[in-house]
């Protein structure tokens, strides 16, 4: 079964491979016929919610169907790009937006993790 952990721990993993793939985009700026990448991570977790198979006894009619389902892991793939004059594709302020944006997804992340350890610690202080 996917705990909330492993759901964050996949999405700080994305958020890493984003961090990392962006600031390759930014080193290569200047490297004649480059191809930007970009990581692919939320239609995969889009397209496992679409074909999420609910599994479980329920032993009421009312009751929410539940089950469990691996997410995949995320994945780097070249995005399309407009070629400059050097065959270069990388459009700075892109991806510096596209940095941004990941640098609050992360925080927001590592907060919601920091919320599930005291969740954790406030059911064993109440022992």
């Amino acid at each position: 079964m996917q705990t909330n952990f492993t759901i964050l721990q996949n999405a700080l993993d994305a958020s890493v491979l984003r961090h990392n793939t962006i600031s390759n985009n930014l080193a290569n700026v200047n490297t004649p016929n480059y191809k930007p990448q970009k990581v692919i991570f939320e239609e995969i977790l889009r397209g496992e919610i679409s074909n999420y198979s609910f599994s479980g006894k329920l032993t009421n009619s009312k009751h929410i169907p539940f089950g469990n389902n691996s997410i995949n892991k995320p994945y780097v793939a070249d995005q399309p790009f407009t070629m400059q004059n050097n065959g270069n594709g990388v459009d700075v302020d892109s991806e510096m937006s596209d940095l941004t944006k990941n640098q609050i997804w992360y925080q927001t992340l590592t907060y919601q993790i920091s919320e599930e350890f005291n969740l954790l610690k406030t059911a064993i202080r109440s022992r």
